[in-house]
């Protein structure tokens, strides 16, 4: 990385104490330790999307599953009524006649 004159007009090296190599590691390893956290966070970040996208999918699935049965129900229990009314119209026409 090239740093321009005008970033260095008012930073006179002399002042610090630290040798220059050392502060650039150090500024390098915060550096990387920064880059890594971010990596670490960006990959918790697609985690957790991929778990959400998982779980709208899941509910989806088992909305339409249960709308299913819930019309199979419905189904089922008119032809259930209907049988019913079948069976009981013969016993009271054979009730009323007897």
């Amino acid at each position: 990385m090239a740093f321009s004159e005008e970033a260095n007009a008012g930073v006179d090296l002399d002042e610090y104490k630290t040798p220059l190599g050392k502060l650039a590691r150090r500024f390098k390893a915060s550096l990387e330790q920064w880059k890594s956290k971010h990596h670490d966070l960006k990959g918790q970040i697609k985690y957790f999307q991929n778990r959400a996208a998982d779980a709208c999918r899941s509910r989806d699935h088992w909305k339409e599953k249960t709308q299913q049965w819930k019309a199979s129900a419905q189904q089922l229990q008119a032809e259930l009524d209907c049988l019913r009314a079948e069976t009981a119209d013969p016993k009271s026409k054979r009730a009323k006649s007897s």
